[in-house]
C-alpha cells in the first residue's frame, strides 16, 4: 500500500491513473524575464522593469487532476515542467491550439482520463498548498502520445472528413444544376 508523504518528504506511489482533469483553466500568466505571477491590473513587474523595461508576459501551466493510487484519490497540480510532459508543447501554444480549437478543452480531459503515470509528488515548499505537487511524471502506457500530438491528428482527420463532405455537396449542386 502506498502511504501518504511525511510533511516534506517527496511520494511517489507505484503508478496512479488519471481519474478526471480539470478543464477550466489550465494555465497563468507570468513576466516572461520572473516568471512573478501577472494579476489582471499588473502592466509591468516591480522587480524586474528595472532592469528590463516592458518585458511582456507568458503563460505557465497549471491543471488539477484527480488522480487515483492503489489507495486513494486525490486532486494533485501539474505545473510547467510536469504538465508539458503530458500535454506536449508549451502554455502558449496550448493558449493558441485553444484558440483555433476551441472543443481541444473538453477533449483533453477525455483523452487524460484513464492515462497510467509515475509521478513523485512534493508538498508546497511554503506548506500553506491545498494540493501535493507534481514534480516529476513518466507516462506507463508504451504508446503515449502528447494530447496536442493526438488533438491534432483528430482535428485533421476532422478537417479531411468536413472537406470531403463539402466536395461531395459541391459534386452534387454541380450534376443537379448541369442536368
Amino acid at each position: 500500500m502506498a502511504s501518504a508523504p511525511a510533511a516534506d518528504k517527496p511520494w511517489t506511489p507505484p503508478y496512479c491513473s488519471v481519474v478526471a482533469v480539470d478543464t477550466r483553466s489550465f494555465f497563468y500568466r507570468v513576466f516572461s524575464v520572473c516568471e512573478r505571477t501577472l494579476l489582471d491590473s499588473d502592466t509591468e513587474c516591480r522587480f524586474c522593469s528595472r532592469r528590463t523595461p516592458n518585458p511582456g508576459s507568458k503563460r505557465l501551466y497549471r491543471i488539477l487532476v484527480s488522480v487515483g493510487t492503489v489507495d486513494k484519490v486525490l486532486v494533485v497540480v501539474f505545473f510547467d515542467r510536469a504538465a508539458r510532459v503530458l500535454m506536449g508543447c508549451s502554455a502558449d501554444e496550448w493558449a493558441a491550439f485553444l484558440g483555433a480549437q476551441p472543443s481541444a478543452r473538453e477533449l483533453a480531459g477525455e483523452l487524460l482520463r484513464g492515462e497510467m503515470l509515475r509521478m513523485t509528488l512534493n508538498p508546497s515548499r511554503r506548506g500553506n498548498a491545498e494540493h501535493l505537487r507534481v514534480a516529476s511524471v513518466a507516462p506507463l502506457r508504451a504508446g503515449f502520445r502528447p494530447v496536442v500530438d493526438r488533438l491534432r491528428r483528430l482535428c485533421a482527420i476532422e478537417t479531411t472528413h468536413l472537406l470531403r463532405q463539402s466536395i461531395d455537396l459541391l459534386l452534387l449542386s454541380f450534376n443537379y444544376l448541369s442536368q
